[in-house]
């Protein structure tokens, strides 16, 4: 029992060690980090910002996981008496705090967004499906135009809009959709209450526009659907203000701000050039190799390195 003790204590000691720092160098200098990869697409940097935003947790996992408990369970003898320390217990406490508070928020978010969800569905009409996924014609106090769940999303057309658009607007409004479905945009931000951490709302903020963009990018094939899209999103934030109030939904509208950027955008889509490159995963290829290689080569020294440090820990 104390065994175990001692190896949750640890495990969680590290993790927190591990998340914490890289969490606040990353709510500092993901600017920094966006600006210098250049990305030439929307897509790009919006998954760049998403990679930016889950490296700290996926970082502080997989460190737990490779090094932190291997290290324990192979290097740590079972049969000692060895109390935990107050230091990891402290640190224990707070990664424990830390992740039930993102499990409260991610499961509050579900919840929240699955009770509006069946609100904005009550005395709704099954439309024809866009790209396999269940289009719905909701009443007026659903929001205008949106795409709604994470395991199952569905889009939602109010009549308002379906009465303003006509059918090619329409048709490229739900192309943008498909993209945040396609793209598991509100899946991601699931993660993202899941992975709490203050200090990083500019940073989901930064990603939620590039992902409006992106969405935009991906309904628009020539300068028809982008006047299409333009003309839609002008309709939209003209009719009665009824936008999702789920935390994990993603509507055709993301803010006024937004808004201005993404019709200009729209009206000079044939003007814009065709970036030469794109920042995707396949960049971080030989990097993530290479890192592989070399931890192959020094995991033995480096878990008995490790242990000597949980050892000074735990003392």
């Amino acid at each position: 029992m104390m065994f175990a003790a001692r190896c949750v204590g640890i495990s969680l000691a590290m993790f927190i060690l591990l998340y914490v720092p890289l969490s606040l160098a990353v709510s500092r200098g993901w600017k920094f980090s966006l600006r210098a990869v250049k990305s030439g697409t929307a897509r790009g940097s919006a998954d760049l910002l998403f990679v930016l935003r889950v490296l700290p947790f996926v970082v502080a996992l997989a460190f737990t996981f490779v090094f932190t408990l291997p290290s324990f369970l192979l290097l740590e003898p079972r049969s000692t008496d060895e109390s935990v320390g107050t230091l990891p217990v402290m640190l224990g406490v707070c990664c424990l705090m830390l992740l039930v508070a993102g499990i409260i928020k991610a499961v509050s978010a579900q919840r929240r967004t699955s009770r509006a969800l069946m609100k904005w569905l009550d005395g709704s009409i099954v439309m024809e499906p866009a790209a396999g996924v269940p289009v719905y014609r909701t009443g007026k106090d659903s929001p205008t135009l949106t795409v709604a769940g994470v395991r199952e999303p569905k889009v939602l057309v109010s009549e308002a809009a379906v009465a303003a658009l006509t059918a090619s607007e329409l048709r490229t409004a739900l192309k943008h959709e498909m993209a945040h479905v396609r793209f598991y945009d509100n899946l991601k931000k699931l993660f993202f209450r899941f992975c709490a951490f203050p200090g990083m709302t500019a940073l989901e903020h930064a990603w939620s526009e590039q992902s409006e963009l992106a969405a935009d990018d991906a309904a628009v094939a020539c300068i028809g659907d982008a006047l299409d899209l333009a003309a839609a999103l002008i309709k939209v934030s003209r009719l009665a203000p009824a936008q999702p109030t789920a935390e994990l939904a993603t509507g055709l509208l993301h803010s006024s701000t937004a808004l201005s950027v993404r019709i200009q955008r729209l009206f000079l889509w044939e003007a814009r050039p065709s970036p030469a490159r794109s920042w995707n995963f396949w960049y971080a290829l030989p990097p993530a190799a290479a890192t592989g290689l070399v931890v192959a080569t020094t995991y033995s020294s480096a878990l008995a390195q490790l242990h000597v440090l949980t050892e000074w820990l735990v003392r």
